[in-house]
């Protein structure tokens, strides 16, 4: 899936597609102060542990976005050991 975001009037003549021809899938988070993240699943499908996001656009940068939510089912499983 890809993300699609459409940026404030001055800030870009068109909209941006996160997408490649590799079909990675990309997820977008909207922070709570505004900005907006956007991530790309690796190849298992999955986000990597301690995963940064491609990139991040300020509250002022953006006006719309589409695509897909990052949700919990895409956090990467967290295994821990007890003896």
């Amino acid at each position: 899936m890809s993300v699609v975001v459409t940026f404030k009037a001055g800030n870009r003549d068109e909209d941006l597609r996160y997408q490649d021809g590799e079909d990675r899938e990309y997820l977008y988070v909207i922070g709570d102060n505004g900005t907006l993240a956007i991530y790309g699943k690796e190849a298992n499908g999955r986000l990597e542990p301690g995963q940064q996001p491609d990139i991040i656009y300020g509250p002022a940068a953006w006006f719309s976005v589409s695509g897909d939510t990052r949700t919990r089912a895409d956090e990467p499983v967290s295994r821990s050991y007890s003896s």
